[in-house]
């Protein structure tokens, strides 16, 4: 009985306020899609990391004028390196070749050099990306080496990048928050203050503070999880068909937009537990300032 009486008085309140019920269910909306953007750019960039971490080689070019003894050295040296996984020796001639194969399409970019051009090296992986500063230290100014080339700049300006990009959409999802706290309060605020002789005679014949705070609440609560379900919906649909999509121009870079399901199910209850707080923290707002019972 108490059920349904709460439930018709929450249609009552949201039937009174729609305009701003919709406004704060769109603002709900709205900053928590900017939350799981955010969640999404993390799981795309640690996508992006994980795959050329596991592809990052320190590339050792040669001098021309290196002793076949020294490369020897180097090699072993590099060899008793407990960073080191595997060496591999390229001869001037195979790092021709590989250019011819990397622009196979452009035959003018090789036609005219010789096929000595290119210098000798050696790639070098690692049993962890995470020691790529560390032995590239080492090899720089070894006998024969000129020059120490790796992916982790690359790496590390993608994090740079992602950092600021996860401060910039957090801040705006926060104000956007605060801003749907709000207007859930306002939105309680304006059904108090229409049922505000109702609500009296309710506290004369006894009705308690909860039996008569719970409509409103269940109100706050309401507006916030159709919020946090649309943005939801936005994820799940965005998962199904904007991201394969996004992926197919980006296939360089590998399955980035390629998330498990667990993954975005993380995401939408992330989603629907910041949302059902949100209605929390807005009815309460109001119902402290505003309800005096």
């Amino acid at each position: 009985m108490r059920a349904n009486y709460f439930l018709s008085e929450t249609v009552t309140n949201l039937k009174r306020n729609v305009l701003m019920t919709v406004a704060a269910i769109s603002t709900v909306a709205i900053s928590l899609l900017l939350l799981g953007g955010v969640r999404i750019l993390d799981l795309t960039i640690n996508n992006v990391t994980s795959r050329w971490e596991a592809k990052v080689e320190i590339s050792t070019f040669l001098r021309d004028d290196i002793a076949p003894d020294e490369t020897q050295d180097l090699e072993s040296d590099l060899a008793n390196m407990n960073e080191v996984q595997s060496i591999t020796y390229v001869s001037k001639e195979e790092a021709f070749e590989e250019f011819k194969e990397l622009y196979a399409d452009h035959p003018e970019f090789y036609e005219t050099l010789p096929k000595d051009s290119l210098p000798a090296s050696l790639r070098i992986k690692l049993t962890d990306a995470d020691y790529t500063q560390l032995v590239a230290a080492r090899i720089r100014g070894a006998p024969g080496v000129d020059s120490v080339n790796f992916g982790g700049d690359i790496i590390k300006r993608l994090l740079q990048v992602n950092s600021l990009l996860r401060t910039i959409t957090l801040a705006m999802s926060v104000i956007l928050l605060v801003a749907a706290a709000a207007l859930i309060a306002n939105t309680i605020r304006l059904a108090i203050y229409a049922r505000r002789d109702e609500i009296g005679i309710m506290k004369l014949v006894g009705a308690t503070n909860w039996f008569i705070r719970i409509p409103f609440m269940l109100e706050g609560v309401f507006a916030a999880m159709v919020g946090a379900l649309v943005s939801g919906l936005v994820v799940l649909l965005s998962n199904e068909f904007l991201f394969s999509r996004v992926g197919n121009f980006l296939q360089f870079l590998g399955p980035v937009f390629e998330f498990s399901t667990s993954e975005i199910l993380w995401v939408l209850a992330l989603l629907i537990l910041v949302g059902a707080g949100i209605g929390i923290v807005g009815s309460m707002l109001a119902l402290r300032r505003f309800l005096e019972v």
